[in-house]
């Protein structure tokens, strides 16, 4: 058992690691994506009608007993590779180590051959990269997601210690991903193990876990593993990023996790800290409130839309999404008036869409998702959840400035497989585009459309002015008589003329600038006009076509700040932001909205709708 670092073959193209930024940016954070990652694993390997999942978090000191000198023993062949890939270890202390142990509890563990290749959990984890087999509910899907356990570690180790049923043994093996690197005049590929293998041919060799039990004895001892033999996994993050903190990971995992903390799947625990059902408000009250505007509303909607009886769902017929919207159309008249009554009064709505699937062999899939939609009393600021299989897709957010609380929850495998195919890979958004949908499904794009605006084209019915002027409302009440004698003498009523149009409504002025464009207040605006929700979105012009439907990420991003600011002054908040377009509410008229950093030796081309909150737009 060593550290096995088999040398780059000549032959054999160049392939570095560039994937670790997908896990680390400006929407995810490490920490968000460590949490994240863990728990999907734990939950994608939950035993089906087991107790709820439990994922534990534990930060070791030396002052808790881990060895300095333990430690360096099974990083010593290790480090001098880390730092030839251009790692720098300057700040480790070897002397004073740390390590990060996230162990679960209620799963498989990681299960398959050990020794052979299959297709199984195992050789998922260890043996493949950008490569999975999870399908349906699964909610790591994209093989890629174990970076971020080496991604973690300031050196780019982890260790993995797993136990399945049936299976008394526990199977240890560590994994280095480093850049392309050359070390002693030889060049190397980013992976290698700790561990034992098959055959010393490297062509012919195969990582398995360490034979010597006395050692693996001796690792879950040092690193204080609380498994016992229970199945599970057990991943070691030796010297784990500073900027890590057990108080700021319950944030993150409350933030993130909430769904089935709420509902009972999981239970997290954070060195002596746990979390479950019981107590998640709580916590989410301590270490969550900037992620959250409404927690006890919010909450109550979950475990209402959770607890929801199926047979209460309006079901409507698969035909509502042939024009690819949902709205009035769709309903009955009866429905629509019950709805907007429960609507009005605050009462929680839950309906159930089917939904028809085309794989690319031309078979037909019948599924269905759900959507919840709810109006508490005094809230303040709107929220709309993604959920598939008990992950929330935190970077689907559709209501802007509405203000209600909705969730659409897709449980059926059916679904969640398609969904989950359209993941990007830190399981933030659904993009019709991705190319495991193109290459599974006939016109996806449409039914991802279809599935993420659901939500916010009911809230659209739902809150539309329910008072339509009646011209003959009152005509059996006020009327005149005819006249008598020869009809051809009777006093004709001249037509109306039409109203005079409605002056436009000015909310806000657009200015270009030298680098970007200003928007604010008119001078003399009316401030009856306020508080206003203003939506902008943003493409440089193009020779032909639409600049906008040509936008290109690569130009620039709001959301990613990839060059391009967003400055407020006064009156005003910014909502979200993604990609070309950003939302802000406007309360008075003295604010101000400056984007700049913008090519100008581009012609850009800027769109500003601006509306008062649950009016139409105004250009």
């Amino acid at each position: 058992m060593t550290w096995r670092f088999y040398r780059q073959p000549a032959s054999m193209v160049e392939q570095d690691i560039t994937q670790r930024d997908q896990f680390s940016n400006d929407d995810v954070s490490l920490s968000e994506t460590i949490i994240r990652e863990s728990v999907q694993n734990s939950l994608d390997a939950a035993f089906p009608e087991g107790e709820p999942v439990t994922v534990t978090y534990r930060w070791l000191t030396a002052s808790d007993g881990l060895s300095a000198d333990f430690m360096r023993e099974i990083t010593a062949d290790q480090r001098p590779h880390a730092q030839s890939a251009g790692l720098d270890l300057s700040d480790v202390d070897l002397s004073d180590p740390t390590a990060l142990v996230i162990e679960d509890y209620g799963t498989s563990g990681l299960t398959g051959k050990t020794d052979e290749k299959d297709r199984d959990h195992f050789s998922d984890f260890w043996r493949r990269h950008g490569k999975s087999h999870k399908t349906g509910t699964s909610r790591g899907r994209w093989g890629l997601g174990k970076l971020v356990y080496s991604t973690t570690s300031e050196i780019g180790v982890f260790f993995g210690a797993t136990c399945r049923p049936n299976d008394p043994k526990t199977h240890l093996m560590g994994q280095t991903v480093l850049n392309l690197r050359t070390h002693d005049g030889n060049s190397y590929p980013p992976h290698a193990f700790f561990s034992d293998v098959t055959s010393d041919d490297p062509m012919e060799g195969l990582s398995i876990p360490i034979q010597d039990v006395d050692f693996v004895d001796r690792f879950s001892e040092e690193f204080k593993l609380q498994r016992n033999g229970a199945p599970g996994l057990s991943v070691v993050i030796p010297y784990p990023n500073r900027s890590f903190s057990i108080e700021r990971m319950k944030g993150v995992a409350v933030a993130n996790y909430f769904y089935p903390l709420i509902t009972g799947q999981l239970t997290l625990e954070f060195n002596d800290a746990k979390i479950d059902s019981t107590n998640v408000r709580d916590f989410a009250e301590k270490y969550a409130k900037d992620a959250f505007n409404d927690i006890d509303p919010l909450f109550d909607f979950v475990e209402g839309a959770y607890q929801y009886d199926d047979s209460e769902l309006l079901l409507l017929k698969e035909s509502w999404a042939d024009d690819k919207k949902l709205d009035e159309n769709d309903f009955e008249q009866e429905d629509i008036d019950r709805m907007r009554a429960k609507f009005i009064n605050g009462e929680l709505i839950g309906l159930k869409l089917p939904l028809s699937l085309t794989r690319k062999n031309g078979e037909k899939i019948s599924t269905s998702f759900k959507v919840f939609i709810q109006k508490p009393e005094h809230l303040n600021m709107g929220l709309d959840l993604y959920v598939r299989g008990g992950l929330t897709v935190s970077g689907e957010r559709k209501f802007g400035s509405r203000k209600a609380l909705g969730a659409m929850i897709a449980e059926e495998q059916e679904i969640c497989s398609f969904l989950g195919d359209a993941e990007n890979a830190a399981h933030t958004k659904w993009i019709g585009s991705a190319e495991k949908l193109a290459r599974n499904y006939k016109a996806p794009a449409e039914k991802v459309k279809i599935i993420r605006y659901a939500l916010q084209h009911l809230y659209d019915m739902l809150a539309q002015d329910m008072e339509e002027e009646d011209e003959r409302g009152l005509a059996r009440f006020f009327s005149m008589p005819r006249e008598e004698g020869d009809p051809r003498k009777r006093r004709k009523t001249p037509p109306k003329p039409p109203p005079p149009p409605k002056p436009k409504v000015q909310r806000v002025a657009l200015t270009k600038t030298d680098n970007g464009f200003r928007i604010k207040g008119p001078a003399n605006a009316d401030t009856s006009l306020y508080p206003c929700s203003i939506k902008v979105k943003a493409a440089y012009e193009v020779v032909r076509g639409n600049a906008f439907s040509k936008y290109d990420p690569a130009d620039f991003s709001f959301s990613k700040r990839g060059g391009v600011l967003l400055q407020t002054k006064g009156s005003c908040q910014l909502l979200n932001d993604a990609d070309n377009r950003f939302e802000a509410i406007a309360t008075a008229p003295d604010f101000e909205i400056n984007a700049f950093g913008f090519d100008q030796a581009r012609d850009l081309k800027v769109d500003v709708r601006a509306e008062a909150i649950g009016d139409a737009a105004d250009d």
